[in-house]
């Protein structure tokens, strides 16, 4: 006995089996054979009850009362064969099935039986009978390169074993039994004529009633394979990463088509402009679960780059860090949604942001600075919040990439200099719309079964993550869907794009109170195109997937954690002493306190209302005070360009002319790094300088290290050629005595 104990041991199985990814319905969505190029899916748990049974009544009636070996039946096969002058009948069990199977299906001779019976022996001194029965399952051939009752379900059936009928469950039971003569496909009349006797025999030991009885024996048989869908070769690449053969997701196969036919219909547009890859995330925003993955749909036309997965590389996300940077703001009471934040021209030590449209706006609200996803507006926020706190947010935000130093990011962090992958950027914005749901934080899954994981809980408020959402809520869509707010089928939506330096990343993310959406258009080779943004090019595509998705209301309004505060009706931040109106807006219930409107200045004006004065050259009892909004002239004179409105303090009387002139250099900044790249014959590029002054009509004499360079009268601006390295002083000086100075240093190359 312990000799047949220790024979169990050597019964080795080829282990390689065929990896899938199930849908949530069960349906395979992906799949590869093994290593030995066999269909050899991995079956989990006991042999569903309906095979088993098959399979027993067809194989081995006696299974549960033998030891390994029938010797009846052994009998009876040698005298039949004996009879025939040939073998006609093995003779074998299961277990003897299962000695032969594992020594590679050798020829039958008496030697090889001897050996398959003391295997048989050990086998059933080693395993229980359900385990023999499910190594037989997992390793009998069923026809062709299919291996295992399981991979016969799918290959002819295109279900799961269990979810096989008797008529099923008895053809795939059979085929073992002569897999090189009889499948599904091949003599079909012999196929059924076995099929229905073993359904006879299921009615004899009443396992089947009579009506089930007929009704199998009626079921057509498959006239051949069912070819497995390939619908995410991509979640199949990561799950084959992690050692695992099947994986029972949480994608719907159904939301997976069309989010394919969908990328497959823009991709073949972008393609024209050499944009050929293009790749899309869902989530479920009550579980976390993934719902679509498609890793990457590519146009080029090689495809060389088909099986580079998107979704898990890392890419520069361009301004999708904006709402977060917004959000933990509002907390801090740095600003609220309607604060002014300057939209000026900025040089830091060479560091020269722009807005995408090249435009500057002089002055404009967070609100429209994020929704029109304004690159200096946000560049002077982190600047005010600072790099390292912002970075330490985005590692708690789940951006694990993100691991560098704040000197490496520098300001650019907010334009996209950091890297993430399009699961960090789902995760992110999805925890988001958990946190304005009052839901904790949690990790994304593949897996159907899977109970949502916690993870590091989103660095905003309840309050905070709504306001960002209610913001982007209000971004205005594409052209084509102009509008969309007038339908009784609105679908609501809040979104955010991203377009990485160089135009070779194109990120569009939605969020609804359902599902979160991530969008990526690009080249994986990582060649930038022109026109490759996220407005032109990924929101069409975030739009057309969340038409297929469940029409969900909005948000609501978190009301216990959001509060009114009184706020300057113009400037957007805390009512001042000079604000001469107000209004209440909601900000998040913890906010810090705001800063106080500095925006409003009083002045005293003449009699007439007409004139600034002074003491010293008008009677002061002769004027009266009055409130002005009031921007710099460095700020106010972009806002006039852009607005056409002067928000500059009234003239002063003409006998206090002298008083009124201020001149403001807008280049050079004070204490600034200028970089000056070189030309082509080698000498340094010029230097632009520009200054403003707020008289209508001025000459303003320009100084460079006190030598004089020219006069400037209707626009003050100045080209400095031949500037060498090192530090220089401009200064600016007005006809009528006023004077401006920076100091500033050239850098090289």
């Amino acid at each position: 006995m312990c000799g047949l104990f220790l024979t169990g041991h050597r019964v080795r199985f080829l282990q390689d089996y065929s990896t899938a990814v199930f849908d949530r319905e069960g349906t395979v969505i992906s799949a590869a054979v093994s290593g030995d190029e066999q269909w050899r899916l991995l079956c989990e748990g006991e042999v569903p009850p309906k095979i088993a049974q098959a399979i027993i009544s067809f194989e081995d009636e006696h299974f549960y009362w033998h030891p390994g070996i029938n010797p009846v039946s052994v009998l009876k096969a040698l005298k039949d064969n004996i009879k025939a002058g040939k073998i006609v009948r093995g003779g074998s069990t299961l277990s003897m099935q299962m000695a032969r199977i594992c020594q590679g299906n050798k020829p039958r001779t008496m030697i090889q039986k001897i050996r398959e019976m003391i295997l048989a022996l050990g086998l059933e001194m080693r395993y229980s009978k359900k385990q023999i029965l499910g190594l037989y399952g997992q390793h009998a051939p069923f026809g062709g390169n299919i291996v295992g009752y399981c991979a016969a379900s799918q290959r002819y059936f295109g279900k799961d074993p269990e979810l096989l009928s008797w008529a099923e469950a008895a053809a795939i039971a059979i085929l073992p039994n002569s897999p090189g003569k009889i499948f599904p496909g091949r003599e079909q009349a012999l196929f059924i004529k076995k099929r229905n006797f073993l359904l006879l025999k299921l009615h004899k030991k009443g396992l089947i009633d009579q009506t089930s009885l007929s009704l199998a024996m009626r079921e057509p048989l498959p006239e051949g394979l069912k070819y497995f869908d390939q619908t995410s070769p991509h979640l199949l690449q990561e799950m084959k990463k992690a050692g695992n053969h099947n994986l029972r997701s949480s994608i719907d196969g159904t939301l997976q088509k069309m989010v394919i036919h969908i990328l497959e219909n823009f991709g073949s547009m972008y393609a024209a402009n050499s944009v050929n890859n293009i790749s899309a995330l869902v989530l479920d925003n009550s579980n976390g679960q993934i719902v679509s993955y498609v890793g990457n749909v590519d146009h080029d036309p090689f495809q060389s780059n088909k099986h580079v997965d998107m979704i898990s590389s890392i890419r520069s996300p361009g301004s999708t860090m904006k709402p977060l940077l917004y959000g933990v703001c509002f907390d801090e009471g740095l600003i609220t949604s309607q604060s002014l934040i300057e939209d000026t021209p900025m040089f830091l030590n060479g560091f020269s942001p722009q807005n995408i449209d090249k435009n500057f706006r002089g002055i404009v609200t967070a609100a429209d600075a994020l929704n029109n996803s304004l690159n200096i507006p946000a560049v002077l926020l982190l600047k005010e919040y600072g790099i390292q706190p912002f970075i330490e947010k985005l590692r708690m935000s789940g951006f694990e990439h993100t691991n560098r130093s704040n000197a490496h990011y520098g300001l650019s962090l907010i334009l996209g200099s950091n890297e993430v992958t399009s699961l960090e950027l789902g995760r992110a914005y999805m925890n988001i719309a958990r946190k304005a749901m009052e839901m904790e934080s949690i990790d994304i899954s593949y897996e159907k079964e899977s109970i949502s994981k916690p993870f590091k809980d989103i660095p905003l408020s309840v309050g905070s993550a709504y306001l960002v959402l209610n913001l982007l809520k209000e971004v205005k869509r594409p052209e084509e869907r102009d509008g969309w707010e007038f339908f009784e089928s609105r679908h609501f939506l809040a979104w955010k794009t991203g377009t990485s330096y160089g135009n070779r990343d194109a990120w569009a993310i939605g969020v609804t109170r359902q599902n979160t959406i991530v969008v990526w258009v690009g080249n994986a080779s990582g060649e930038g195109r022109n026109g490759l943004t996220g407005l032109r090019m990924a929101a069409p595509v975030l739009f057309a997937i969340s038409d297929v998705l469940p029409q969900t209301d909005w948000f609501e309004e978190p009301a216990a954690q959001l509060k009114p505060i009184e706020v300057c009706s113009v400037s957007g931040f805390r009512k001042g002493d000079h604000c001469p109106e107000s209004r209440f807006i909601l900000a998040p219930k913890n906010v810090r306190r705001v800063p106080v409107c500095d925006y409003h200045q009083v002045v005293m004006l003449d009699a007439e209302g007409k004139y600034r004065i002074s003491s010293n050259c008008y009677d002061p009892a002769l004027g009266r005070d009055s409130s002005f909004f009031v921007l710099s002239p460095r700020v106010n004179h972009y806002y006039r360009i852009a607005s056409g409105n002067d928000h500059s303090l009234p003239p002063f009387h003409p006998d206090c002319e002298n008083l009124s002139q201020q001149v403001n250099i807008l280049y050079p900044h004070m204490h600034s790094r200028i970089l000056l790249p070189r030309e082509i014959n080698d000498r340094l590029k010029p230097l632009i300088c520009k200054a403003v002054t707020t008289m209508n009509q001025d000459t303003l004499y320009w100084f460079l290290n006190s030598t004089f360079l020219k006069t400037t009268t209707k626009d003050h601006t100045i080209v400095v050629d031949s500037l060498m390295p090192g530090f220089h002083q401009l200064t600016v000086s007005s006809v009528h005595g006023m004077s401006g100075h920076v100091s500033f240093e050239v850098i090289v190359e």
